[in-house]
């Protein structure tokens, strides 16, 4: 039972901005637009969505958003909740509503984490309308009840909660620089052919011989073949649903664009076939690529870990993981899957996995991809161990948020 006094949304947030109803003209750069697919986990993710400058103005006449104001999700799906961390313009699409309090009255990151509480996520659908979508409407949003301890407790509950998530998104930065260089070191010696020859010179401004290919000019002893030439393809399947009480690690589509992190679910909730994920594996999603989906499974997954079917599982041929996993993550080969999709529908195009695995690339010697392999594979561990950190973290995060929300604990 909360301790707080609780009055409803509409007398204590001062700015309610709804953008439902309107679809902006998208371009391929300009303002960031937070989507609902964007909004997961508490975090807003990096933008793939953009409007022009141009158009702002015009655009947000309803209101403008600042650094600090909540971001909820209205539908598809309902209840997502992230804070804007910027104080840069960012453009607001439809399902989207923003909400700021009341200065003095209620903290945003007091309100951030409120919103993402289990009280305020069954309040919410509670209000919820729609037979095949659940949703809410900005009145019923406004109705809905907030507990409101004291101002300086509720800075307190945000500053416990929000220093965990800080921690959380340092490391999804840290890994985001991991990567970086990761890609760019693979780009200078398997795209640009700048590997160390054996003086240790970058061997192809330093006059390394070069022949033609059907795939352009590469270096003297490298072959044409293709993506499936490295890797095993693995489709065990198994029906979760017929071991009912069994706990599965789910590897998900969901789950990957929440946080990266598999879940663990009772086999009674999963409805369908999954594929048996390997030790040292990598996932690729077969759906929708402009929208890559990568996920690389290093060491044992832990008992019992399934994938979704959308996910294809590749196991790479030894002391080539990070070769791999770098290609498949190259723009070069993200291309080329965008070209050999099919389906009509944005959201729903596909890449038979044959075609994937048919992709040709330049083959470079065996010991030049060990040599990659060992430059590269500590960069990759050390990103499996900040998303195992994250987890966590988030972890004692939600123990934490129900209690402090309840005044089972408090912070002075």
């Amino acid at each position: 039972m909360s301790l707080a006094e609780e009055r409803p949304l509409e007398e204590v947030v001062e700015k309610f901005i709804d953008y439902r109803g309107k679809t902006p003209t998208k371009t391929s750069s300009g303002i960031p637009l937070i989507t609902a697919k964007i909004v997961k986990g508490g975090f807003i993710q990096e933008p793939q969505e953009f409007i022009a400058e141009a158009d702002y103005d015009a655009w947000m006449r309803r209101g403008l958003p600042e650094n600090g104001d909540v971001v909820l999700t209205t539908e598809a799906p309902l209840g997502e909740v992230a804070q804007i961390s910027t104080d840069k313009k960012v453009a607001l699409a439809q399902r989207i509503i923003t909400l700021r309090g009341k200065s003095g009255v209620l903290d945003n990151t007091f309100l951030r984490y409120s919103l993402q509480s289990k009280t305020m996520q069954h309040r919410l659908t509670g209000r919820s309308s729609g037979s095949t979508v659940s949703g809410i409407k900005s009145s019923e949003l406004k109705k809905v009840l907030i507990p409101l301890p004291p101002f300086k407790e509720q800075q307190s509950i945000a500053n416990t909660l929000s220093s965990l998530d800080e921690k959380i998104e340092l490391n999804r930065k840290q890994n985001r620089i991991l990567e970086a260089i990761a890609q760019a070191l693979f780009k200078h010696w398997f795209v640009d052919f700048e590997f160390p020859d054996e003086n240790g010179r970058p061997y192809k401004s330093s006059g390394g011989a070069m022949q033609p290919s059907e795939l352009g000019e590469i270096p003297v002893g490298w072959k044409i073949g293709c993506i499936g030439d490295f890797v095993a393809h693995k489709k065990k399947s198994i029906n979760p649903a017929s071991e009912p009480d069994t706990e599965f690690n789910h590897f998900s589509i969901p789950n990957f664009d929440a946080d990266r992190d598999a879940k663990i679910e009772l086999g009674g909730t999963i409805q369908s076939n999954k594929y048996r994920v390997e030790e040292n594996s990598i996932l690729v999603s077969k759906l929708n690529p402009r929208f890559p989906r990568i996920w690389a499974v290093l060491g044992l997954p832990g008992p019992n870990s399934i994938c979704s079917t959308e996910f294809q599982v590749f196991v790479p041929k030894e002391s080539s993981y990070s070769f791999v996993l770098c290609l498949l993550k190259s723009p070069y080969v993200r291309s080329e899957m965008v070209n050999r999709v099919s389906g009509t529908s944005g959201s729903h195009q596909r890449i038979n996995p044959a075609d994937l695995l048919s992709i040709e690339i330049p083959i470079p010697p065996g010991q030049l991809i060990c040599k990659f392999n060992e430059a590269a594979l500590s960069s990759i561990q050390k990103q499996a161990m900040n998303l195992e950190a994250s987890k966590t973290l988030a972890s004692v995060r939600d123990t934490l948020l129900p209690k402090l929300m309840s005044g089972e604990l408090r912070v002075s």
